[in-house]
């Protein structure tokens, strides 16, 4: 019960700081995204299953809250959910390293897209929706990304898994 109440709690923790806190933290006129890291983590540390769900929920409230087309956040954020799900079956996410680097990896990814959309769109020059935009966004997301890893490391909301690569403490072998 603790594993699924858990995530909806830190939704809404998010949610609310999004509304409240985003507002009135810009650097270099990028406001930070708290829903788009939480989902990212959320990918990395629970089944995917139900990671889907808040992939798509929160990428529709990212995209009301910002200014980014309808539904783009959520279509990203659910791609981006399913990669990282079907490459934490066989990296290692116990340690912090190689979440924290998937986190910074899939910020970037997330911020290009999202700039190459915005570009064609005529929102501006790519380069300078790059630079101006998407190199920030991206630190920030990974800043708060690592604050929730670190979180979820700490808490241990890890959910079990069925790696491919662990062995079971359990069973003898010969």
């Amino acid at each position: 019960m603790r594993t699924q109440i858990i995530p909806l709690i830190a939704s809404a923790i998010a949610i609310l700081l999004q509304v409240v806190v985003a507002p009135i933290m810009p650097i270099m006129s990028v406001y930070p995204s708290f829903l788009v890291p939480l989902v990212i983590v959320l990918s990395i540390v629970r089944n995917p299953d139900t990671t889907y769900w808040y992939a798509f929920v929160l990428g529709l409230i990212s995209d009301l809250l910002t200014n980014t087309p309808l539904g783009l956040t959520a279509v990203l954020l659910l791609s981006i959910s399913f990669a990282l799900s079907r490459a934490f079956e066989v990296l290692d996410k116990t340690t912090l390293a190689m979440p924290l680097l998937a986190v910074l990896a899939s910020m970037l990814v997330y911020q290009v897209v999202l700039a190459i959309v915005l570009a064609v769109l005529g929102s501006g020059p790519f380069m300078d929706l790059f630079v101006q935009r998407a190199l920030p966004a991206t630190v920030y997301g990974a800043v708060i990304g690592a604050l929730y890893c670190l979180i979820t490391d700490k808490l241990s909301l890890q959910q079990a898994s069925h790696d491919a690569w662990t062995v079971s403490g359990t069973q003898r072998y010969r």
